[in-house]
């Protein structure tokens, strides 16, 4: 008997790095794959939310410690001249290499048609039932349904877990609060002479795209001081101490993307809440547009030129698996038996309800590892696998691999893991990870 059109082998519901990952490795093992993604376009928080940059878990200040999936992406950016790499002015400050998002999205779907992943735009989920040694069934917009034999969790917010009953954390241990929302956006032109003449560091000229562009990120004494005075002088009421990013969008170099915006809500898996963080997000990127004409060389003309369709979400639940990564394991640069990805960022958290940001770094050339046991819930639907930011963790470590080169490269593991447990007609805890390693390793994977 021939299996039904609507079944797949494995399902991955979210677009973003995560899911990107997770769907073009299950494909490349020989499942048949949908992605469900509920944007018009794929990237999650790198496209919809103008995240638009690789933060550095991938490079280590001395090699990369990320291949894969993740590695072919990059490079295929580099040959479309959508992506600024470049070496760190100080090896002991992370390297962001800031990407075209039009072109991001063009590569990744190409990737995902390439690998024969049957992407689902504008889908939402609206119900999954989970039964014993059948396969997952999936409620999509206008009643259709989707059968799965296996499911990749890549939401972010681990809502398919925590509906399918899966144990999970919110936010910080203790409080329960989960870091502030940025609403990102798009501002230019930047007069990129003026800029040099004012703020020297801030132009910078990259090689492989032949182009001139704006790259500000992370605290500076002097600029600093203008945040300072502006929140003291009342023309500034965004809680930061300091501008995160206003970065050079490859290909339109006098065009940048801002991260400076910053929203505390208790819960953004609350719609309501969601919806309130966003009109305050909307009204803190015309305060900064108002800053930056005033103060930052080279932007007194800029303008308003793109927002983002959603605004940055950085925390929300963490499965509890099989093994939760802890602060600890992430500074001290744990190696696991299972390692399925590595990382390097620092811990990143923005704290809620101050002003400030804690960064704790690892040393030039240090990583820890990511295990697989940290992708497999400790209790819930057998054929469930979690992949992105949302794997069992604590929210210290969580704020290191958040980021997208890890996330991808969780959710390359997520979706290898996936494929074997149909391969082998097993629960998803009984695939071996030694043979998820080998598959990665064989994909260009880095596991050393």
């Amino acid at each position: 008997m021939s299996n039904p059109p609507n079944l797949y082998d494995v399902v991955v519901a979210g677009g973003g790095p995560g899911g990107i990952g997770a769907a073009i490795a299950a494909a490349r093992a020989g499942s048949r794959v949908a992605l469900i993604e509920r944007w018009p376009v794929l990237g999650g928080m790198g496209t919809v939310a103008l995240v638009n940059n690789f933060c550095p878990a991938h490079f280590d200040g001395k090699r990369f410690i990320i291949g894969g999936i993740m590695g072919e992406l990059r490079q295929r950016l580099i040959a479309r001249k959508a992506i600024y790499t470049y070496k760190p002015l100080a090896t002991t400050n992370p390297i962001i290499e800031p990407y075209n998002p039009d072109v991001f999205i063009e590569e990744v779907t190409a990737m995902c048609r390439e690998a024969g992943v049957d992407v689902m735009l504008n889908t939402t989920i609206t119900h999954v039932t989970f039964e014993r040694a059948r396969p997952a069934t999936l409620m999509i917009d206008g009643g259709l349904t989707v059968l799965a034999r296996t499911v990749v969790d890549a939401t972010g917010d681990a809502v398919i877990a925590h509906n399918a009953g899966v144990p999970s954390t919110f936010g910080t241990a203790g409080t329960h609060n989960v870091m502030p929302l940025t609403f990102c956006y798009m501002l230019g032109p930047i007069d990129l002479g003026a800029a040099q003449a004012g703020l020297p560091e801030s132009v910078r000229y990259d090689e492989g795209t032949g182009e001139t562009f704006y790259y500000f990120s992370g605290w500076h004494p002097v600029v600093d001081e203008w945040v300072k005075q502006a929140r003291e002088d009342g023309s500034l009421s965004i809680p930061r101490d300091h501008i995160s990013a206003i970065l050079s969008v490859p290909g339109k170099p006098t065009y940048a993307t801002v991260n400076f915006g910053r929203v505390t809500i208790a819960d953004p898996t609350d719609p309501v809440q969601l919806a309130m963080a966003e009109d305050e997000g909307r009204r803190q990127i015309a305060e900064g547009i108002r800053f930056f004409r005033k103060y930052i060389p080279g932007l007194a003309n800029v303008e308003l030129v793109q927002m983002a369709r959603q605004i940055g979400v950085r925390e929300t639940r963490q499965i509890i698996g099989l093994y939760t990564l802890t602060a600890d394991d992430v500074l001290s640069g744990r190696q696991f038996d299972d390692v399925v990805a590595q990382c390097c960022y620092p811990i990143d958290i923005h704290e809620p309800g101050k002003i400030t940001t804690i960064m704790k770094r690892l040393p030039r050339g240090a990583h820890y590892d990511i295990p697989w046991r940290c992708m497999i819930p400790r209790s819930g639907p057998d054929n469930l696998i979690v992949a992105g930011r949302s794997i069992s963790a604590t929210s210290e470590a969580m704020s290191s691999f958040r980021v997208s080169p890890s996330v991808m490269a969780i959710g390359e593991a997520a979706g290898i893991t996936a494929a074997r447990a149909v391969e082998c007609h097993c629960a998803i805890h009984d695939v071996n990870p030694a043979d998820v390693q080998q598959r990665l390793l064989n994909a260009g994977a880095v596991l050393t």
